[in-house]
Protein backbone atom coordinates (compact mmCIF):
# COMPACT_ATOMS: atom_id res chain seq x y z
CA UNK A 1 0.00 0.00 0.00
CA UNK A 2 2.70 2.47 1.07
CA UNK A 3 4.94 1.41 -1.79
CA UNK A 4 2.12 1.65 -4.31
CA UNK A 5 1.50 5.32 -3.51
CA UNK A 6 5.26 5.95 -3.52
CA UNK A 7 5.81 4.32 -6.88
CA UNK A 8 2.95 6.08 -8.65
CA UNK A 9 3.81 9.49 -7.24
CA UNK A 10 7.57 9.45 -7.58
CA UNK A 11 7.68 8.00 -11.10
CA UNK A 12 5.41 10.80 -12.31
CA UNK A 13 7.39 13.47 -10.51
CA UNK A 14 10.83 12.40 -11.71
CA UNK A 15 10.09 10.95 -15.12
CA UNK A 16 7.97 13.74 -16.57
CA UNK A 17 8.31 15.99 -13.64
CA UNK A 18 2.72 17.27 -8.09
CA UNK A 19 -3.76 21.10 -4.85
CA UNK A 20 -5.18 25.67 -3.52
CA UNK A 21 -6.58 23.39 -0.89
CA UNK A 22 -10.15 22.39 -1.57
CA UNK A 23 -12.57 21.52 1.19
CA UNK A 24 -14.42 18.24 0.82
CA UNK A 25 -18.08 18.34 0.06
CA UNK A 26 -18.93 17.72 3.71
CA UNK A 27 -22.55 16.96 3.00
CA UNK A 28 -21.45 14.13 0.78
CA UNK A 29 -19.45 12.12 3.32
CA UNK A 30 -20.42 13.26 6.81
CA UNK A 31 -23.23 11.46 8.54
CA UNK A 32 -24.48 9.53 11.54
CA UNK A 33 -23.41 6.01 10.66
CA UNK A 34 -25.13 4.24 13.52
CA UNK A 35 -27.93 2.52 11.57
CA UNK A 36 -27.02 -0.81 9.92
CA UNK A 37 -27.52 -0.69 6.17
CA UNK A 38 -30.03 -3.08 4.57
CA UNK A 39 -28.05 -5.75 2.70
CA UNK A 40 -29.75 -5.02 -0.62
CA UNK A 41 -29.13 -1.26 -0.37
CA UNK A 42 -25.47 -1.68 0.63
CA UNK A 43 -24.79 -4.03 -2.27
CA UNK A 44 -26.54 -1.67 -4.70
CA UNK A 45 -24.38 1.29 -3.61
CA UNK A 46 -21.20 -0.81 -3.82
CA UNK A 47 -22.10 -1.97 -7.34
CA UNK A 48 -22.82 1.59 -8.51
CA UNK A 49 -19.36 2.72 -7.42
CA UNK A 50 -17.66 -0.33 -8.92
CA UNK A 51 -19.40 0.13 -12.26
CA UNK A 52 -18.62 3.85 -12.40
CA UNK A 53 -14.90 3.33 -11.68
CA UNK A 54 -13.92 -0.15 -12.83
CA UNK A 55 -16.65 -0.84 -15.36
CA UNK A 56 -16.02 2.33 -17.34
CA UNK A 57 -12.27 1.70 -17.49
CA UNK A 58 -12.75 -1.84 -18.77
CA UNK A 59 -15.29 -0.73 -21.38
CA UNK A 60 -13.03 2.09 -22.56
CA UNK A 61 -10.07 -0.27 -22.90
CA UNK A 62 -12.10 -2.66 -25.05
CA UNK A 63 -13.28 0.23 -27.22
CA UNK A 64 -9.79 1.69 -27.54
CA UNK A 65 -10.83 4.97 -25.94
CA UNK A 66 -7.58 6.01 -24.27
CA UNK A 67 -8.95 9.43 -23.30
CA UNK A 68 -12.19 8.14 -21.77
CA UNK A 69 -13.10 9.65 -18.38
CA UNK A 70 -11.84 7.66 -15.43
CA UNK A 71 -15.26 7.77 -13.75
CA UNK A 72 -18.31 7.09 -15.88
CA UNK A 73 -20.39 10.19 -16.53
CA UNK A 74 -17.95 12.64 -14.89
CA UNK A 75 -16.18 15.61 -16.51
CA UNK A 76 -13.42 15.65 -13.94
CA UNK A 77 -12.59 15.06 -10.31
CA UNK A 78 -12.16 17.07 -7.12
CA UNK A 79 -10.04 15.25 -4.53
CA UNK A 80 -8.27 15.46 -1.20
CA UNK A 81 -5.64 13.15 0.25
CA UNK A 82 -3.45 13.04 3.33
CA UNK A 83 -0.92 10.52 4.61
CA UNK A 84 0.89 10.43 7.94
CA UNK A 85 3.54 7.83 8.68
CA UNK A 86 6.36 6.97 11.00
CA UNK A 87 9.03 4.32 11.06
CA UNK A 88 11.70 3.25 13.52
CA UNK A 89 14.18 0.51 12.79
CA UNK A 90 17.44 -0.65 14.30
CA UNK A 91 20.10 -3.29 13.82
CA UNK A 92 23.03 -3.53 16.25
CA UNK A 93 24.48 0.01 16.33
CA UNK A 94 22.58 1.28 13.29
CA UNK A 95 19.14 2.85 13.32
CA UNK A 96 16.76 4.91 11.25
CA UNK A 97 13.89 7.08 12.43
CA UNK A 98 11.50 8.81 10.08
CA UNK A 99 8.25 10.75 10.21
CA UNK A 100 6.35 12.34 7.39
CA UNK A 101 3.10 14.01 6.38
CA UNK A 102 1.87 14.50 2.84
CA UNK A 103 -1.29 16.40 1.95
CA UNK A 104 -2.72 17.28 -1.44
CA UNK A 105 -6.01 18.45 -2.90
CA UNK A 106 -7.45 20.06 -5.97
CA UNK A 107 -9.56 19.55 -9.06
CA UNK A 108 -8.87 18.47 -12.61
CA UNK A 109 -10.87 18.07 -15.80
CA UNK A 110 -10.25 14.70 -17.45
CA UNK A 111 -9.48 16.32 -20.81
CA UNK A 112 -6.69 18.28 -19.01
CA UNK A 113 -8.05 21.63 -20.22
CA UNK A 114 -7.87 22.90 -16.66
CA UNK A 115 -6.53 21.87 -13.26
CA UNK A 116 -5.59 23.37 -9.91
CA UNK A 117 -3.59 21.04 -7.70
CA UNK A 118 -1.44 21.80 -4.66
CA UNK A 119 0.13 20.01 -1.75
CA UNK A 120 2.83 19.87 0.90
CA UNK A 121 5.26 17.22 2.12
CA UNK A 122 6.97 17.65 5.49
CA UNK A 123 9.09 15.16 7.39
CA UNK A 124 12.48 14.01 8.54
CA UNK A 125 14.66 10.96 8.12
CA UNK A 126 17.28 10.86 10.85
CA UNK A 127 19.00 14.25 10.46
CA UNK A 128 17.58 15.12 7.03
CA UNK A 129 14.63 17.52 7.03
CA UNK A 130 12.18 17.50 4.12
CA UNK A 131 9.90 20.43 3.32
CA UNK A 132 8.25 20.49 -0.12
CA UNK A 133 5.56 22.74 -1.58
CA UNK A 134 3.70 21.68 -4.71
CA UNK A 135 1.50 23.81 -6.94
CA UNK A 136 0.41 22.86 -10.48
CA UNK A 137 -2.16 24.86 -12.41
CA UNK A 138 -3.54 25.18 -15.94
CA UNK A 139 -6.01 27.85 -16.99
CA UNK A 140 -6.87 29.41 -20.37
CA UNK A 141 -4.02 27.68 -22.21
CA UNK A 142 -1.36 28.76 -19.70
CA UNK A 143 0.54 26.48 -17.30
CA UNK A 144 1.55 27.79 -13.87
CA UNK A 145 4.03 26.25 -11.40
CA UNK A 146 4.39 27.34 -7.76
CA UNK A 147 6.82 25.01 -5.99
CA UNK A 148 9.61 25.02 -3.43
CA UNK A 149 12.08 22.43 -2.19
CA UNK A 150 15.30 22.62 -0.15
CA UNK A 151 15.43 26.41 -0.32
CA UNK A 152 14.90 26.57 -4.10
CA UNK A 153 11.70 27.97 -5.58
CA UNK A 154 9.99 27.72 -8.95
CA UNK A 155 7.22 30.17 -9.74
CA UNK A 156 6.79 30.18 -13.50
CA UNK A 157 4.20 30.30 -16.27
CA UNK A 158 4.34 28.85 -19.77
CA UNK A 159 2.25 29.11 -22.93
CA UNK A 160 0.26 25.96 -23.69
CA UNK A 161 -1.19 27.01 -27.04
CA UNK A 162 1.82 26.01 -29.16
CA UNK A 163 2.76 29.56 -30.17
CA UNK A 164 5.81 29.87 -27.93
CA UNK A 165 9.36 30.33 -29.21
CA UNK A 166 10.52 27.92 -26.50
CA UNK A 167 8.52 24.77 -27.25
CA UNK A 168 10.91 22.33 -25.53
CA UNK A 169 10.92 24.20 -22.23
CA UNK A 170 7.18 24.84 -22.40
CA UNK A 171 6.47 21.19 -23.19
CA UNK A 172 8.67 20.03 -20.31
CA UNK A 173 6.90 22.22 -17.77
CA UNK A 174 3.48 21.37 -19.20
CA UNK A 175 4.17 17.64 -19.09
CA UNK A 176 5.48 17.94 -15.55
CA UNK A 177 2.48 19.85 -14.23
CA UNK A 178 -0.04 17.68 -16.09
CA UNK A 179 1.68 14.55 -14.77
CA UNK A 180 1.57 15.79 -11.20
CA UNK A 181 -2.13 16.65 -11.38
CA UNK A 182 -3.06 13.47 -13.20
CA UNK A 183 -1.10 11.25 -10.82
CA UNK A 184 -2.40 12.72 -7.59
CA UNK A 185 -6.02 12.77 -8.77
CA UNK A 186 -5.89 9.17 -9.98
CA UNK A 187 -4.27 7.82 -6.80
CA UNK A 188 -7.53 8.49 -4.97
CA UNK A 189 -9.66 6.91 -7.71
CA UNK A 190 -7.35 3.92 -8.22
CA UNK A 191 -7.17 3.09 -4.51
CA UNK A 192 -10.93 2.99 -4.30
CA UNK A 193 -11.13 0.96 -7.51
CA UNK A 194 -8.64 -1.57 -6.14
CA UNK A 195 -10.67 -1.97 -2.96
CA UNK A 196 -13.88 -2.48 -4.91
CA UNK A 197 -12.28 -5.23 -6.99
CA UNK A 198 -9.95 -6.91 -4.45
CA UNK A 199 -12.50 -9.38 -3.09
CA UNK A 200 -16.00 -10.40 -4.21
CA UNK A 201 -18.68 -8.66 -2.18
CA UNK A 202 -19.94 -11.96 -0.75
CA UNK A 203 -16.40 -12.82 0.39
CA UNK A 204 -16.11 -9.51 2.23
CA UNK A 205 -19.39 -10.27 3.98
CA UNK A 206 -18.06 -13.66 5.04
CA UNK A 207 -14.94 -11.94 6.41
CA UNK A 208 -17.11 -9.81 8.68
CA UNK A 209 -17.60 -6.57 6.73
CA UNK A 210 -20.05 -4.22 8.46
CA UNK A 211 -22.25 -1.67 6.68
CA UNK A 212 -24.01 1.44 7.98
CA UNK A 213 -26.27 3.94 6.24
CA UNK A 214 -27.14 7.65 6.44
CA UNK A 215 -29.77 9.02 4.05
CA UNK A 216 -30.08 12.59 5.31
CA UNK A 217 -29.87 15.45 2.82
CA UNK A 218 -29.13 14.97 -0.87
CA UNK A 219 -27.18 11.72 -0.64
CA UNK A 220 -27.48 8.11 0.32
CA UNK A 221 -24.23 7.30 2.10
CA UNK A 222 -23.13 3.80 3.03
CA UNK A 223 -20.11 3.26 5.23
CA UNK A 224 -18.33 -0.07 4.75
CA UNK A 225 -16.10 -1.15 7.63
CA UNK A 226 -13.75 -3.56 5.90
CA UNK A 227 -11.77 -6.55 7.23
CA UNK A 228 -8.04 -6.27 7.97
CA UNK A 229 -7.37 -8.97 5.35
CA UNK A 230 -8.21 -6.41 2.69
CA UNK A 231 -5.36 -4.15 3.88
CA UNK A 232 -2.95 -7.07 3.64
CA UNK A 233 -4.30 -7.92 0.19
CA UNK A 234 -3.49 -4.41 -1.05
CA UNK A 235 0.21 -4.86 -0.32
CA UNK A 236 2.05 -4.99 -3.63
CA UNK A 237 5.19 -6.82 -2.58
CA UNK A 238 4.72 -7.81 1.04
CA UNK A 239 3.96 -11.24 2.47
CA UNK A 240 0.28 -11.10 3.45
CA UNK A 241 0.52 -13.74 6.16
CA UNK A 242 3.54 -12.02 7.70
CA UNK A 243 1.69 -8.71 7.63
CA UNK A 244 -1.32 -10.16 9.43
CA UNK A 245 0.89 -11.78 12.07
CA UNK A 246 2.83 -8.57 12.75
CA UNK A 247 -0.04 -6.08 12.66
CA UNK A 248 -0.80 -4.44 16.00
CA UNK A 249 -3.84 -2.52 14.86
CA UNK A 250 -5.59 -1.88 11.57
CA UNK A 251 -8.79 -0.31 10.37
CA UNK A 252 -10.19 0.57 6.97
CA UNK A 253 -13.50 2.14 6.03
CA UNK A 254 -15.00 3.30 2.74
CA UNK A 255 -17.91 5.71 2.47
CA UNK A 256 -19.73 5.61 -0.86
CA UNK A 257 -22.22 8.35 -1.70
CA UNK A 258 -25.01 8.13 -4.26
CA UNK A 259 -27.05 11.12 -5.43
CA UNK A 260 -30.64 10.62 -4.33
CA UNK A 261 -32.20 12.50 -7.23
CA UNK A 262 -30.25 10.92 -10.10
CA UNK A 263 -29.28 7.63 -8.45
CA UNK A 264 -25.72 8.08 -9.75
CA UNK A 265 -22.45 7.45 -7.95
CA UNK A 266 -21.45 10.80 -6.40
CA UNK A 267 -18.14 10.16 -4.63
CA UNK A 268 -16.16 8.11 -2.13
CA UNK A 269 -14.05 8.65 0.98
CA UNK A 270 -11.44 6.18 2.20
CA UNK A 271 -9.90 6.14 5.69
CA UNK A 272 -7.22 3.60 6.48
CA UNK A 273 -4.60 3.06 9.14
CA UNK A 274 -2.34 0.36 10.48
CA UNK A 275 0.73 -0.16 12.61
CA UNK A 276 2.90 -3.15 13.24
CA UNK A 277 6.13 -4.13 14.94
CA UNK A 278 8.57 -6.94 14.42
CA UNK A 279 11.72 -8.11 16.25
CA UNK A 280 14.17 -10.67 14.90
CA UNK A 281 17.33 -11.22 16.92
CA UNK A 282 19.16 -7.90 17.22
CA UNK A 283 16.98 -6.25 14.56
CA UNK A 284 13.73 -4.45 15.30
CA UNK A 285 11.32 -2.33 13.34
CA UNK A 286 8.01 -0.57 13.77
CA UNK A 287 5.91 1.45 11.38
CA UNK A 288 2.52 3.05 11.15
CA UNK A 289 0.44 4.78 8.50
CA UNK A 290 -2.74 6.82 8.58
CA UNK A 291 -4.33 7.71 5.25
CA UNK A 292 -7.46 9.58 4.21
CA UNK A 293 -8.67 10.20 0.65
CA UNK A 294 -11.87 11.47 -0.93
CA UNK A 295 -13.07 12.38 -4.39
CA UNK A 296 -16.20 13.58 -6.18
CA UNK A 297 -17.32 14.98 -9.53
CA UNK A 298 -15.88 18.21 -10.90
CA UNK A 299 -17.58 20.16 -13.70
CA UNK A 300 -15.40 23.31 -13.49
CA UNK A 301 -12.02 23.97 -11.91
CA UNK A 302 -12.00 26.45 -9.04
CA UNK A 303 -9.47 27.59 -6.45
CA UNK A 304 -6.77 29.13 -8.59
CA UNK A 305 -4.42 31.18 -6.40
CA UNK A 306 -4.17 34.95 -6.67
CA UNK A 307 -1.23 36.51 -8.46
CA UNK A 308 -0.59 33.81 -11.08
CA UNK A 309 -0.28 36.45 -13.79
CA UNK A 310 2.80 37.81 -11.98
CA UNK A 311 4.71 34.52 -12.16
CA UNK A 312 7.99 34.62 -14.14
CA UNK A 313 7.85 33.66 -17.78
CA UNK A 314 9.38 30.26 -18.46
CA UNK A 315 11.91 31.96 -20.77
CA UNK A 316 13.76 33.09 -17.61
CA UNK A 317 14.61 29.45 -16.85
CA UNK A 318 16.74 27.02 -18.81
CA UNK A 319 15.76 23.42 -19.44
CA UNK A 320 18.72 22.42 -17.25
CA UNK A 321 17.42 24.60 -14.40
CA UNK A 322 14.01 22.97 -14.62
CA UNK A 323 15.43 19.45 -14.83
CA UNK A 324 17.63 20.00 -11.77
CA UNK A 325 14.72 21.43 -9.78
CA UNK A 326 12.35 18.59 -10.65
CA UNK A 327 15.00 15.96 -9.95
CA UNK A 328 15.64 17.50 -6.52
CA UNK A 329 11.92 17.60 -5.88
CA UNK A 330 11.54 13.93 -6.79
CA UNK A 331 14.50 12.88 -4.63
CA UNK A 332 13.08 14.62 -1.56
CA UNK A 333 9.63 13.14 -2.05
CA UNK A 334 11.15 9.75 -2.78
CA UNK A 335 13.13 9.84 0.45
CA UNK A 336 10.02 10.78 2.42
CA UNK A 337 7.78 8.11 0.91
CA UNK A 338 10.26 5.25 0.71
CA UNK A 339 11.21 5.07 4.39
Amino acid sequence: MKKKVTLILCIALVAIMSVSLFACNKGMFDGDFSEPAPEEKAREVWDKASQAINGSVASAALAGEDDAPRVQGWDGVTFTMSTEKYVGAGYDEQSVVGTGTFTASGSMLFDMSGFAVSGTAVGSINDKAIDVKLGAYMQDDVYYADMAVAGATLQAKADASGSSFLPDVNDFLGSALSGISDTLAYVTIDYTGDILSSFPYDTLQEMGMKTYIDESGDYTRVKFELPVELIAGLQTDEDEDAFLQAVLSADISLIISVNKESGDFAGAKLDMGYEFKGDIGSANAGTGTRMSMSFNDCTAVEGYPDGMAEFKDISEYTLSDLTDFITNLGENLGALFEF
